[in-house]
């Protein structure tokens, strides 16, 4: 069917299904990258915990390496991991909620071509 003959209303479903899932994309991208931040601070927690208390940590800033004491380092990612579990929890609520978006727009592109096809909703794939 060219283009000029969908209507506007099935034109608008198709470019706000387009948007939500580039967002998901968006969504998911993030989320991956927060999730892997998260292993390697919980790797690095795992390690830092097993040294005696009066071990020398030095951490890295820009290019060069200072040193901090154990458990300042313990403490600083123990927030970070905190922030960064959120982040997941946050994007992780976000991509539920946009997966339901992008399936009642999918549902509402469904019955649209239906209509212009003159069938039932029910017939056609997605």
């Amino acid at each position: 069917m060219p283009m000029a003959q969908i209507p506007p209303s099935l034109q608008d479903l198709v470019n706000r299904f387009n948007q939500a899932q580039a967002q998901l994309q968006s969504v998911l991208l993030r989320k991956q990258q927060y999730e892997a931040e998260l292993k390697e601070v919980e790797k690095a927690l795992s390690e830092i915990e097993k040294l005696p208390q009066e071990a020398r940590v030095y951490k890295s800033v820009g290019n060069f390496l200072v040193p901090q004491t154990r458990d300042a380092a313990l403490q600083e990612l123990r927030d970070r991991k905190e922030l960064l579990e959120l982040h997941v929890k946050t994007l992780t609520r976000q991509e539920s909620m946009l997966r339901e978006h992008i399936e009642k727009l999918r549902e509402e592109i469904n019955k649209e071509l239906a209509k212009l096809r003159g069938g039932s909703p029910d017939k056609g794939g997605g």
